[in-house]
């Protein structure tokens, strides 16, 4: 007697969907951000003087269009990717595999939008603004600890965003395909934590916790628009080095302001804020220095600037 034995074959288990690789996560956003940047340009362009009124509250306006950008974009509703996702062939999906919805995609665009478009927004906080100091700490540390996450989190390539809202970033279309197979190395989250955590202190003791993305163009001006008294809302100051060895006080070179309101083009303003600069540097004028005033805006991912130069000699300064 003959007996027929049939086997039937287990189902295939379905593999996970492929996560993107790191660089085409870059490569996407730097496409986001050059489209980003060519419409700052334009409405900075046709703009300028009601932007440069806004003083640093213009990235905060930066920040809302950026965050309707990608909060659309990387919708179901967008088609699950910004407009350089979708170049590069990568969407966000949850862990199910699907397409978020709107509030999580917000959720995530600000995550991501804000460390980089509002880090360093108090520019130059007065003595003993702890609060403002700790702000720029905290918002910079955690853009450090995003740029971190998404250059070395190798297994499951999330971001903080990512790991706040529970998305991935996927190559090809949302398949439903879960996620749960890849797994984080935990200690990338103490890395993380412990770099916000160390960048407050480093701010409170005034160093700075930047980084800007923000292309713009400068243009000369010889008078700023009326807008009220002068308000310095930054200052550099650049100096030669002391040779090893040597004593005595650096040579001042050139100073920066960033003003808000008129001023640009008044010799005796630029005159008394370099003046206060080199008393707060110690450095010493040996001929002359130079000094650029300017005043413009920045939405975090556009930036103008319009300046007027002035070369003050050493006897106009310690007279």
């Amino acid at each position: 007697m003959e007996t027929n034995l049939q086997t039937e074959a287990a189902p295939a288990q379905p593999t996970p969907a492929q996560l993107s690789a790191t660089w085409r996560r870059w490569l996407a956003f730097l496409i986001d951000w050059i489209i980003l940047s060519l419409g700052g340009y334009i409405v900075g362009m046709l703009f300028f003087d009601p932007l440069s009124r806004l003083g640093p509250w213009a990235r905060v306006l930066g920040f809302a269009v950026a965050l309707v950008y990608f909060g659309i974009f990387d919708s179901g509703r967008g088609g699950a990717g910004s407009p350089g996702k979708k170049v590069l062939g990568i969407r966000v999906v949850d862990a199910a595999g699907r397409v978020i919805g709107m509030g999580r995609s917000f959720a995530r665009a600000a995550l991501i939008c804000a460390p980089l478009i509002l880090n360093d927004f108090f520019i130059v906080p007065p003595p003993g603004a702890f609060g403002e100091l700790a702000f720029n700490g905290l918002v910079g540390g955690w853009m450090t600890a995003t740029l971190y996450m998404l250059a070395f989190n190798r297994r499951t390539k999330q971001g903080i965003h990512d790991l706040a809202t529970g998305t991935f970033v996927i190559r090809g279309r949302a398949t439903r395909q879960s996620l749960a197979g890849y797994a984080l190395w935990k200690p990338h989250l103490g890395i993380a934590a412990a770099l916000v955590a160390l960048s407050v202190p480093v701010a409170l003791a005034r160093l700075p916790v930047s980084l800007h993305f923000a292309p713009g163009v400068s243009r000369h001006v010889d008078k700023a628009p009326d807008t009220g008294p002068v308000e310095v809302v930054g200052a550099w100051l650049s100096w030669k080095p002391l040779k090893a060895g040597a004593s005595g006080k650096p040579e001042c070179l050139s100073a920066r302001i960033q003003l808000r309101g008129a001023g640009v083009a008044d010799k005796q303003v630029a005159r008394d804020i370099t003046m206060r600069l080199i008393a707060l540097y110690h450095c010493q004028v040996v001929t002359n220095v130079s000094v650029r005033m300017q005043y413009g805006f920045n939405m975090g991912f556009s930036s103008g600037t319009a300046f007027h130069d002035f070369v003050i000699d050493e006897a106009d300064l310690t007279r």
